[in-house]
């Protein structure tokens, strides 16, 4: 049997779940990178992050504003939530910053110059005897 909550006259299902979108559609994350965070990556790299960084955190949460900012410092804020919401949040950021770190789906392609040796056949090896 369903419990109508009398004060809004509507099922407590969707009530939960009226609060919870309010919450979403509230929810702010503004997240603040710089080049120190990544070791050193050229400019194109550090912008692809970003963008990446942007749609995980986008994908995550689509109902919320997220922004994806440089500062001289890393870190990020919330608004729109508080307790233990806001450090669920907060968990999740950090996992997914993680995520798009490790996953090196920003980097460049580094090229190896000593891999193939066909491009040294005409070197000879030489000793210094």
């Amino acid at each position: 049997m369903r419990k109508i909550k009398q004060g809004l006259g509507i099922l407590l299902a969707s009530a939960i779940w009226s609060r919870d979108n309010n919450m979403a559609s509230s929810l702010s994350i503004a997240y603040f990178a710089n080049h120190d965070l990544l070791g050193v990556v050229s400019g194109e790299e550090y912008e692809k992050f970003k963008s990446q960084l942007l749609q995980a955190l986008q994908e995550e949460w689509p109902d919320a504003t997220v922004t994806v900012d440089d500062d001289e410092d890393v870190y990020f804020e919330t608004a729109g939530i508080s307790g233990q919401a806001e450090l669920d949040v907060r968990g999740r950021v950090a996992d997914i910053v993680k995520e798009v770190i490790d996953s090196g789906d920003w980097q460049e392609e580094e090229e190896d110059f000593y891999d193939d040796e066909e491009e040294l056949g005409d070197v000879e090896e030489k000793d210094d005897y």
